[in-house]
């Protein structure tokens, strides 16, 4: 079986190190604080929170974990986030008779499947959510939880609530959850820049709502050491300097330098090849190539300037608004880049972090470096 995992929820033995970042989760939401983690795509965050949510259960908390990326819309939003509270109740059947006391509006019901499940559902029983059955929705963590415990509820992709009627719902959200006093909340996500505005500007109801938290990238000891481990569980060895490189090819992202290792751990056990640069250079290529039409089409939708933009940001990342920097790369103005990168973020192609921006698919930057 493949040492190396990737595309899901991480967890042990896969998931490694963030120890400290894990701790300081634990601790800010146990100790009654919200918290927002920032994080670009891939670095592993949603893996991180679920470990976190193992040591919180283990101290008695009730984890609610709410996904805002498949929402489309209030009604949308108040099913699924309302069975993600009704599952982590201990009794269905009088869980039901609570949502029917606290949210007057809506008719819940129990299915039950083939196997004999009991499962919530409901039915709305007015043409269009108003906001006070979305105020209700709202409160249902806080209404739900049993006296003498205390829930958690985790928010990821959270800056998708844009898609519900934007400030107005960002202000009913904030205004509920300012009055829990039984519930703390962790907001996370991948765009980064959205989240930042929300939590960092005056003009937004989230304002100074949550502590904050960045992950940054895993420590390079500890990340060669997992690489070391994992091929040796499988009796295969790697040099030190071969995982370096390896990490470096995968551009020091957590889901690519899994994604990089589990197609060289599948090389080696199909062809038994010893594992060196040479050979992770040829896996890199190799995904690359299986990338290739998703990379084009990617690259054809963008304006000519981001492209030109992009073969820059290949180089280098720092000071792209300087005229230095325009200079080297023949750019035009400084407000025609940032046009152009705010374009690029928004499409999920490049990240900022430390102040620097970046591509953040290490083996699309390849992909540039080659074709374009």
């Amino acid at each position: 079986m493949n040492p190396f995992s990737y595309g899901t929820i991480v967890k042990k033995p896969y998931f490694f190190d963030r120890e400290e970042e894990c701790r300081r989760i634990v601790t800010t939401l146990s100790g009654g604080n919200n918290l927002v983690l920032f994080a670009p795509r891939r670095f592993g965050k949603t893996s991180l929170v679920f470990r976190a949510i193992e040591e919180l259960e283990k101290k008695g908390f009730i984890c609610i974990y709410f996904d805002f990326m498949p929402i489309y819309s209030r009604e949308s939003f108040i099913e699924s986030y309302s069975k993600a509270i009704i599952s982590k109740q201990d009794n269905i059947q009088k869980a039901v008779k609570a949502f029917a006391k606290f949210v007057k509006s809506i008719r819940p019901k129990l299915v039950f499947t083939q196997s004999g499940n009991a499962e919530f559902s409901m039915d709305f029983t007015e043409n269009k959510v108003n906001e006070k059955t979305l105020g209700e929705i709202l409160d249902l963590p806080e209404n739900m939880t049993v006296s003498g415990r205390r829930s958690i509820v985790i928010l990821d992709e959270f800056q998708e609530i844009n898609k519900l009627n934007g400030e107005n719902f960002e202000n009913l959200f904030r205004s509920k959850i300012q009055r829990h006093k039984n519930v703390n909340y962790l907001f996370l996500g991948s765009r980064t820049h959205l989240l930042n505005d929300m939590f960092n500007n005056k003009a937004r109801a989230f304002y100074n709502a949550a502590m904050l938290m960045q992950i940054s990238q895993l420590p390079q000891k500890e990340t060669v050491d997992f690489i070391t481990r994992r091929f040796a569980s499988s009796n295969i060895n790697i040099e030190r300097a071969t995982a370096l490189f390896l990490i470096e090819q995968a551009g020091h992202i957590p889901y690519y330098i899994q994604l990089l290792a589990a197609e060289v751990w599948q090389q080696v056990v199909e062809s038994e090849l010893i594992i060196d640069k040479e050979l992770i250079v040829m896996c890199a290529e190799k995904i690359v190539d299986l990338k290739n039409d998703y990379y084009y089409e990617l690259y054809d939708r963008l304006t000519n300037y981001q492209k030109k933009l992009l073969k820059a940001l290949v180089i280098s990342g720092e000071n792209v608004f300087s005229a230095d920097y325009a200079k080297k790369f023949r750019l035009s103005a400084a407000s025609t880049t940032q046009k152009a990168i705010i374009g690029l973020i928004e499409s999920g192609i490049i990240e900022k972090t430390e102040g620097q921006y970046f591509i953040s698919d290490p083996f699309l930057k390849q992909f540039l470096t080659r074709y374009a």
